[in-house]
């Protein structure tokens, strides 16, 4: 693999280290790298354990608090029926102490 000498500008995103933790902090929680999805699972939920079947919104708040909003892509799991309305969470984090405040399902 050769890399490039800078990275391009078309598609290029800076995420803010406050930002990165806090989503990391939330989605550690919400989806634990070592989750075991049970053999029984439906295709759904079998692609609801995966990470990238996820978008993530961040946005801070008041008084050193980041919000992230966790919320299934319906383009990675689109297995067919009615939207997801149940799934995903909202994290309010403490982001000078780095812990969570408080989740909305």
């Amino acid at each position: 693999m050769e890399f490039p000498l800078a990275l391009p500008e078309e598609g290029r995103q800076i995420i803010g280290g406050s930002t990165l933790k806090a989503i990391q902090l939330a989605m550690d929680d919400y989806l634990p790298w070592d989750h075991k999805t049970p053999s029984s699972a439906t295709p759904l939920q079998q692609c609801l354990s995966r990470r990238e079947a996820y978008d993530v919104v961040a946005a801070p708040g008041p008084q050193d608090v980041m919000f992230v909003s966790i919320v299934p892509n319906p383009d990675v799991c689109d297995v067919g029926g009615p939207p997801l309305l149940d799934v995903g969470a909202t994290y309010a984090i403490d982001v000078a102490g780095w812990r969570i405040l408080s989740v909305q399902q």
